[in-house]
């Protein structure tokens, strides 16, 4: 927004009165204008006729601004802002009690609805909310918590020591805002192109510039003092003249951790960065200026011309020719440290090739006896194979002998075997099945006894689950109560440190009211002995000698 001239200074509070700087807050309300259906084809509404409207039913009060924020087929939303509190509230019982508007052309009456704007600003909820949910912040170091405000859009005259359109100083501005408490850093980022034009063009009393500024206190008290103070408000400038000016200046946290240190380091960086850039330029156009020579001589050669050119060549200075030779150095170095280990690791690969050869003759020479050996080993174990076969071969024959006489001899017992052999049968599959009843009935005990087991550990288990529940719930309840006894503490302190600040305002008015009738007093006092010297009737009374 532009620069306004303030007529009305009933509502301002005091913020600096050295520097002329106060307070006020800002009145604005928003109005919802209902649109009629458009019976006619090619009928329209103007919201410019709708504006005017509006004006003429809060007459005699005035707007200081009125815009439309948003205009649909059935609604127009306007934001107004009026000069004072009270004004705002007259404005606001007179379209209430009109309720509607007629414009020309209509039969129906555009109904109206009217009510304050919220202020404008961040609260504690936002900014808690925003730094609980940041990732990579540190809330023990500086800048990376809530206690640093950025401003925007702060006009640059109003804060500096000549009164000119130069840079602001940071000396006032931490005689300002160092009201609400302790500053650790301060800082003024650089000017851009992109704010500057566009303040010039909206700004229509003084064409003056912008800029931003980032403040950090030392405690979030004195943070939060300062966020909940400049809330809803704008700034009042007072010249010498007597005239006033407001500006509404933005007021936000710090959502980019600017005054933290690692940002500061960052930003140091790049600056340096930046300072050697121009070096880098400088000695690329040094090069392309003795290429460029270099290749005008060379055609002036080739065409043969009877004129001549004399071409100048720039050259470098003595700084640059030690940084060259320092460079051409450097790299001889490399290269020779280079060739050695080169050099090295070609003696170490021979080393390991000539160890390779030998070992490899060695196992050569212990291979080709170790061959020899095992073809005799090899002819005695045939020998010995052989003789050993021709005996089996022999017992073979005599245990088949055998065994014919024997099967003459088993015939006649057959029978008798074959009874016994039933009998034996039959009682083994007794046993047999006495053992596989007993085996299935312990292979059901088993399972049952599994299937305990895992029903035991699964109630283990949800018991475990229930614990660890209940000892959550208190972990919570626990922080959830730290939380708002630290909520406590600091609403505590905020209200001491208010009340602070209202006694000392207190007691430096009463100062400066005693100091005032010290020197009437004083005034009083020097006029009464000025009128009884001055008055010649008044004799003085002689002494006795």
């Amino acid at each position: 927004m532009p620069l306004q001239t303030c007529m009305d200074i009933s509502e301002a509070t005091n913020f600096e009165s050295s520097l002329g700087l106060f307070l006020k807050p800002i009145s604005k309300i928003k109005i919802n204008v209902q649109l009629p259906k458009l019976s006619v084809p090619g009928q329209s509404i103007s919201s410019w006729h709708v504006m005017e409207k509006l004006k003429e039913t809060i007459r005699p009060d005035t707007f200081l601004y009125l815009k439309s924020l948003k205009i649909t087929a059935t609604v127009i939303k306007f934001e107004g802002e009026l000069e004072t509190k009270s004004s705002c509230e007259r404005a606001l019982a007179r379209l209430r009690a009109a309720g509607s508007l007629k414009l020309n052309g209509f039969s129906e009456r555009l109904q109206v609805r009217a009510a304050h704007a919220t202020s404008s600003g961040p609260t504690r909820h936002d900014w808690e909310s925003f730094f609980r949910d940041a990732k990579g912040v540190n809330e023990m170091k500086p800048g990376e918590r809530p206690d640093t405000i950025h401003l925007e859009e702060v006009p640059v005259c109003w804060f500096t020591e000549n009164g000119k359109f130069s840079n602001p100083s940071e000396k006032l501005l931490r005689k300002a805002f160092g009201t609400f408490g302790k500053i650790r850093r301060l800082e003024i980022p650089p000017k851009t192109t992109s704010e500057s034009s566009m303040f010039g063009k909206t700004s229509s009393l003084h064409n003056d510039l912008l800029f931003e500024a980032y403040i950090q206190y030392e405690e979030y008290v004195e943070f939060v003092i300062a966020m909940e103070s400049l809330r809803g408000k704008k700034l009042l400038y007072k010249e010498p003249d007597g005239k006033v000016y407001s500006a509404d200046i933005k007021v936000d946290f710090d959502r980019t951790n600017y005054l933290s240190d690692r940002c500061i380091k960052q930003r140091a960086a790049e600056a340096k960065k930046s300072a050697s850039a121009p070096e880098n330029i400088k000695i690329a156009e040094r090069d392309g200026q003795l290429e460029i020579s270099q290749k005008s001589k060379s055609k002036i050669l080739d065409k043969n011309s009877p004129t001549k050119l004399e071409t100048k060549i720039r050259q470098p200075s003595t700084i640059d020719q030690e940084k060259e030779l320092i460079e051409a150095q450097l790299l001889l170095k490399e290269l020779l440290r280079r060739a050695e280990i080169s050099e090295r690791c070609k003696e170490k690969q021979l080393i390991v090739s000539s160890t390779s050869l030998q070992t490899e003759g060695k196992m050569s020479k212990s291979y080709s006896e170790k061959g020899a050996k095992t073809s005799e080993v090899l002819k005695e174990n045939d020998k010995r194979q052989k003789s050993r076969s021709s005996k089996h071969i022999k017992e073979k024959h005599f245990h088949l002998y055998k065994d014919r006489n024997k099967l003459h001899k088993s015939s006649d017992n057959s029978s008798s075997s074959e009874e016994r052999m039933s009998h034996k049968d039959t009682q083994k599959d007794r046993r047999h099945k006495h053992k596989n009843k007993h085996t299935h009935n312990q292979n059901k005990d088993r399972k049952k006894e599994k299937k305990m087991d895992k029903i035991k550990d699964r109630e283990k288990h949800h018991q475990m689950r229930l614990e660890d529940k209940k000892i959550k719930e208190r972990l919570n309840y626990l922080q959830e109560q730290e939380k708002k006894n630290k909520e406590k503490l600091l609403l505590e302190q905020e209200r001491i440190l208010k009340e602070k600040l209202i006694r000392n305002l207190k007691a430096r008015e009463e100062q400066k009211l005693k100091v005032r009738e010290k020197l009437r007093k004083k005034l009083a006092g020097s006029k009464v002995l000025k009128s009884v010297l001055a008055s010649p009737n008044i004799s003085l009374p002689k002494r006795s000698v």
